[in-house]
């Protein structure tokens, strides 16, 4: 079972944030040996994203935040300026050979610019 997180943002600033993975126990995923990916999406059923939201794990030194689950995803400002006024939807999955999960999902919402 994902969680799920909602975020807000305007359109053309720069957006980041760090989020903790977790199991549907409750307990950190240990990131050790996954890859991440993340898209961003008008709605489910598109077949092209808005955004690839590249959302990288932390490693730490000598890989000892694996066990942290922590995961960050930046969007610069130069990324967001294009996106449309929507609330839109992600997701965020861990990969590792042929298994795929996906512990994160929920809905973007993306104000437009008052000052630019």
């Amino acid at each position: 079972m994902a969680s799920t997180y909602d975020f807000t943002f305007t359109r053309g600033s720069e957006f980041e944030i760090r989020l903790q993975l977790k199991n549907e126990n409750g307990s950190v995923i240990n990131l050790s040996g996954y890859n991440t990916r993340g898209s961003l999406k008008h709605r489910y059923s598109d077949a092209g994203t808005l955004l690839d939201l590249s959302p990288t794990i932390i490693s730490g030194s000598n890989g000892s935040l694996y066990s942290s689950g922590y995961i960050d995803i930046k969007m610069l400002a130069s990324q967001t300026s294009g996106l449309p006024i929507v609330q839109g939807v992600y997701d965020v999955e861990i990969y590792s050979g042929t298994y795929a999960q996906k512990p994160v999902k929920g809905f973007i919402n993306i104000l437009p610019e008052v000052t630019n």
